[in-house]
């Protein structure tokens, strides 16, 4: 029986994208060094962030969009305050398909993070 989501796997181009993880709250808590990427486990919110770190990969495609995983969303008690207290830049604040405020930033590597109300 499925009883949640353990964890989100993404592959990085670099530790900025650690560092911009730890800054929603996330925190380190495994990292391994491999010939060919580092494996670095993130917690935070009750789920995992699975990070491949490898400069060698190529970059993500934005237009049309990639398959598979299109965003990660986080869910905040306001967009505004949570973007203040982060110092993040985000795209139009806009209302969901049963009118929950959202808004999109995106992680040092393009992929787009939601800030879900």
């Amino acid at each position: 029986m499925i009883q949640g989501i353990h964890h989100f796997a993404i592959i990085a181009s670099s530790e900025e994208s650690v560092h911009f993880y730890e800054k929603l709250g996330f925190h380190e808590t495994f990292r391994r060094e491999r010939k060919y990427d580092t494996v670095v486990l993130l917690e935070g919110y009750g789920m995992q962030i699975e990070m491949f770190v490898d400069p060698n990969h190529p970059e993500r495609a934005t237009n049309p969009e990639n398959m598979g995983l299109r965003h990660l969303a986080l869910k905040v008690e306001k967009v505004e305050e949570t973007v203040e207290e982060l110092g993040l830049e985000i795209g139009p604040i806009m209302n969901d398909w049963v009118g929950v405020r959202f808004a999109f930033t995106a992680d040092p590597d393009g992929l787009p993070i939601e800030l879900h109300e």
